[in-house]
């Protein structure tokens, strides 16, 4: 080969090279584009399938009340006594402000920003499952039909529903005996891989069934119904989403008008119902009779006085429907439908201003209550901000357990202790 074919052909091998080098990075970076796609749209559409591994290691405490696996929760629970104010009874403590919590039944939202489901502002029936022993039925319930114990799911307490079962508050005020014209319900569910259904009922002082709300976990269609008049009903569905972990369910009832939501989503929206409310029954029923479906943080109470009435009667605004992470000043997503109404509120009066004020109950240790209500009304603060108010409207200070409004001595008590109250400046 005389040197000028070699010369060309040491370039042509040397382009070559280069070409495939390039082939290559362009191959790897299309690779890396298309994973990084892959995995926005697998958090987006279905966050919890990637959220835990762990559920695994929680599995025996979800299927076997009363036998608990030394987790990082447990040491939490043993340390709660220690630890700052838990929200809405869900138990934990705070370390240097940290939460040690586990999120094995975490899954993250995506949602809420248009959520406008607002608690009543008059705790009736507030059940954070504390004192309860396992293995018990629950002390707070009646039994209607099967059979209810008192287990633990990751270290806290929950009320199981076992078999076939029914189950319906009982009220710690007998005036409270029936359901108000107006109200909210609200309670947290565990979706787990077992198929089973779960059944809300309203029911009429005769013990008819007014309004029946219900869906099977191993499918995504909620389903409901009401009664129109005594001879007529009507149906619905909605789908929902079924994945694994907890779910929180809340739903709204004012004179004949009935919401129901699941998560961020309502699911729900009737707008008739004609027959009067006494109570309502919580059925579960699985595959086996040994089944369990579990539930926690139940709460119910009188619905809602306008904000602006509020406001312009006592001066400022409570609200128990801005909630926390326990231990934490993380704002959970349910509570966007309370923010995004306090903020519409603010927008419809330019010149109102607020203090921001945060309260606990008495559970653990003052001081870290103190820094935990400060961090929490800030928290609000930001939140406000980010959705359009101007800073100088807002300021944001914590009580911690210094004004209680109810007694700490009942659930329903330290409900109404645990609260964010806007102040008008």
């Amino acid at each position: 080969m005389n040197k000028l074919a070699y010369l060309v052909v040491m370039l042509l091998l040397f382009y070559a090279r280069a070409d495939a080098q390039t082939w290559v990075e362009k191959v790897g970076k299309n690779v890396k584009d298309r994973a990084v796609g892959q995995v926005e749209n697998r958090i987006e559409d279905k966050a919890a399938e990637a959220v835990d591994k762990g559920l695994d290691k929680t599995e025996e405490s979800v299927k076997k009340p009363g036998k608990k696996g030394k987790t990082a929760r447990d040491t939490d629970e043993a340390e709660a006594e220690e630890g700052a104010d838990d929200e809405n009874g869900d138990g934990g403590n705070t370390n240097n402000g940290k939460s040690n919590s586990s999120k094995s039944q975490q899954k993250p939202k995506m949602g809420y920003t248009k959520y406008d489901f607002v608690p009543g502002n008059e705790v009736i029936f507030e059940d954070d499952l504390k004192g309860e022993q396992v293995g018990e039925f629950p002390s707070k319930w009646d039994l209607i039909e099967g059979g209810a114990e008192i287990a633990t799911v990751d270290g806290e307490n929950v009320i199981a529903l076992v078999g076939y079962t029914y189950i319906t508050p009982l009220f710690r005020n007998p005036a409270d005996k029936y359901l108000p014209e107006a109200f909210t319900l609200e309670y947290d569910l565990l979706i787990d891989e077992n198929e089973k259904e779960h059944f809300i009922e309203f029911v009429d002082e005769g013990g008819d069934d007014v309004v029946s709300s219900s869906f099977w976990t191993s499918t995504n269609v909620y389903n409901f119904s009401w009664n129109l008049h005594t001879s007529s009903e009507r149906s619905g569905s909605e789908t929902f989403d079924n994945s694994q972990g907890w779910h929180h369910c809340a739903i709204s009832f004012n004179q004949r008008a009935m919401k129901i939501y699941m998560d961020e989503k309502r699911v729900a929206n009737i707008p008739n119902i004609t027959a009067k409310l006494s109570t309502v029954r919580f059925f579960a029923r699985g595959g086996n009779d040994n089944s369990m479906f579990h539930i926690k943080n139940i709460r119910i109470a009188k619905g809602a006085v306008p904000l602006y009435d509020k406001l312009m009667t006592d001066g400022k605004i409570i609200t128990y429907g801005i909630t926390f992470d326990v231990g934490k000043s993380t704002i959970k997503p349910q509570s966007m439908g309370t923010i995004n109404e306090i903020f519409a509120l603010m927008q419809k009066y330019p010149d109102l201003k607020f203090s921001v004020e945060g309260h606990t109950d008495n559970t653990g240790n003052a001081a870290l209550n103190q820094k935990l209500s400060e961090e929490r009304a800030q928290a609000v603060c930001a939140k406000l901000q980010q959705l359009g108010v101007a800073a100088d409207r807002l300021t944001a200070k914590g009580h911690g357990l210094s004004k209680p409004i109810g007694t700490n001595d009942t659930s329903e008590g330290r409900a109404k202790n645990r609260r964010v109250e806007f102040v008008k400046k």
